[in-house]
């Protein structure tokens, strides 16, 4: 069935680009006014949508106003699966099911562009002694999921699925015929943390070992403190991490921290506009999943960072900063290396293989605005003191809201035209509305890649 299915829905593949591509017409501008809101951060909100409908009870979510895509794709695949959800203005309130209580969706759980949601779905799907067929958008459809489905392979549940580019959708039939897993850790933390949240409801103690050099760790760590938060019992030592019987008992009411990653656009917004930007719902570190390093050198760009308020005011200097647990951060803290001191990203190769290769893709949109960097074998090296120049043509996204917003940004100095019009709508729907002169939407004649 499912190969079937990719047959006639499958994504055109490499190669393909449409005979006119959507796009941004950026003029050079200005922010319109000092204030930047940090959207919520979707690494917390999708995990705690997550644990909520894996109770029967209503909760609260609160500290937001609106959903970014990927949330919203969490939401709409839970709501297929009998989770209620209603607006409250501040966030929304959810009436889970328990871990027996899901049905059968009457059509395909489609995840958008959120690997996250994804493959938390398929960790959860694969407990439900039903059949669940589960897609994406081209860009998570050209993703590799062998991970996780190598992992649950092994715990018994049927999966059916296409190969080489047509990796999605993703027929699932659980439930698990054990509770014994072994999963690896050595390019994403996601498969991990998808089948930590999985374990809600099993009877006996559920045993999950890790191969490989963990990245990413802060976000399998957050999903271990929400589930502790949840009820839950778990014991990590070197060799494996063990879950203990838990049903989900959220707080009624919880709060939806900021996005420390999104810190890194106002900082290179500061930079590049020598405005003063001030963050209005600045993040708590405890809550930055390894974006708080940002703040740790964010001097060294030139920039100072006081009373919430960042202002372009000092000198520059060369850096080396760690990304391995922080890889999102790549395409925006490339751009500001590359108009500061200039320096060096490493500890990213798993950045390879998100929305794009974000190390390659990186490259090329400095390159697109007149900027070089040097590939290493886990991240970028980059000359500082560079200068922008206006591209010559559109400037490709890959489909990677991060790499969107980065050029967008840039473009508010040269002018340009971005592919990917509502990309950033992925993690910050505000984000074009910070503009003094807005983007024009418009359509662009393609070229064969």
């Amino acid at each position: 069935m499912a190969k079937g299915w990719v047959k006639r829905w499958g994504a055109q593949g490499k190669g393909h680009r449409p005979s006119h591509i959507p796009a941004l017409q950026v003029h050079p501008t200005d922010i319109s006014n000092d204030d930047w809101v940090l959207p919520p951060s979707k690494s917390h909100l999708i995990r705690m949508m997550h644990l909520c409908a894996l109770s029967p009870n209503k909760h609260q979510l609160t500290g937001f106003s609106k959903l970014g895509e990927d949330a919203e794709s969490m939401k709409r695949c839970l709501t297929q699966l009998g989770v209620e959800f209603s607006d409250l203005g501040h966030g929304i309130e959810i009436t889970g099911t328990g871990i027996s209580g899901f049905h059968r969706s009457p059509s395909v759980l489609h995840a958008g562009n959120s690997g996250t949601a994804l493959r938390l779905l398929l960790g959860l799907t694969s407990r439900l002694p039903f059949v669940s067929m589960s897609d994406g958008d081209s860009s998570l459809r050209n993703r590799n999921h062998s991970t996780l489905l190598d992992a649950l392979s092994l715990l018994g549940v049927n999966l059916s699925y296409g190969v080489e580019q047509e990796r999605l959708p993703i027929l699932v039939h659980g439930p698990w015929q054990g509770e014994e897993a072994i999963v690896d850790v050595s390019k994403s933390s996601q498969p991990y943390s998808s089948l930590l949240l999985a374990s809600c409801g099993l009877e006996s103690d559920c045993v999950i070992h890790k191969k490989g050099v963990s990245v990413s760790r802060r976000h399998s760590g957050l999903t271990i403190e929400l589930m502790e938060k949840c009820g839950a019992t778990i014991e990590i030592t070197e060799e494996k991490t063990i879950i203990s019987p838990w049903t989900s008992n959220p707080p009624s009411k919880w709060n939806v921290p900021s996005d420390g990653s999104m810190m890194s656009f106002p900082i290179l917004a500061c930079l590049l506009t020598k405005q003063p930007i001030r963050i209005e719902n600045p993040v708590d570190a405890n809550d930055a999943l390894g974006h708080e390093i940002l703040l740790d050198y964010v001097s060294s760009f030139g920039i100072s960072y006081y009373d919430s308020t960042l202002c372009c005011d000092g000198t520059s200097d060369e850096v080396d900063i760690d990304l391995r647990d922080a890889n999102d951060l790549l395409p925006p803290l490339a751009a500001i290396l590359a108009l500061s001191g200039g320096g060096r990203l490493r500890g990213a190769a798993h950045a390879k293989h998100k929305e794009s290769n974000r190390i390659r893709s990186t490259k090329k949109l400095l390159e697109a605005f007149g900027l070089t960097a040097n590939i290493e074998h886990d991240g970028l090296s980059i000359e500082g003191g560079q200068t922008l120049s206006m591209p010559d043509s559109l400037v490709d996204t890959y489909g990677d809201h991060r790499i969107q917003m980065t050029a967008v940004l840039l473009a508010t100095q040269t002018g340009a035209t971005v592919e990917g019009p509502s990309l950033h709508r992925i993690a910050d729907p505000e984000f074009l509305t910070r503009l003094s002169a807005m983007p024009t939407e418009v359509l662009v004649k393609g070229i064969q890649r």
